[in-house]
């Protein structure tokens, strides 16, 4: 049950980890009415190896909390529903980017 924990907290971290990230090098400098390119999320996320290696940090890390410490219940229900948050994030993201390769293929 401490894997699971511990993958729960791993990834909990990571996605508010990347959430703040792309934040903080993104979205908190831009003017008003500006646009992001896909290519700019690639390049700080999937072709950046700090952010994999984040993620081998923090599964790391929920393991051992999730090792060392129980926790109770409540701390766990907590994390797996504020997790739907990154999560939901990732899926809009995900919807966007297959209706932006319809719309440029002209399959509106």
């Amino acid at each position: 049950m401490w894997i699971a924990k511990g993958t729960l907290l791993g990834c909990w971290l990571f996605g508010f980890g990347t959430m703040a990230w792309l934040y903080f090098a993104l979205y908190r400098n831009l003017r008003p009415n500006t646009a992001v390119s896909i290519s700019a999320f690639s390049g700080l996320t999937t072709a950046n190896a700090y952010w994999w290696a984040a993620l081998a940090v923090c599964l790391v890390l929920g393991l051992a909390i999730a090792r060392s410490w129980a926790g109770p219940i409540g701390l766990w229900i907590a994390l797996l529903v504020t997790g739907l948050v990154p999560a939901g994030c990732f899926a809009l993201f995900l919807i966007i980017v297959y209706r932006l390769k319809h719309v440029s293929q002209g399959q509106v």
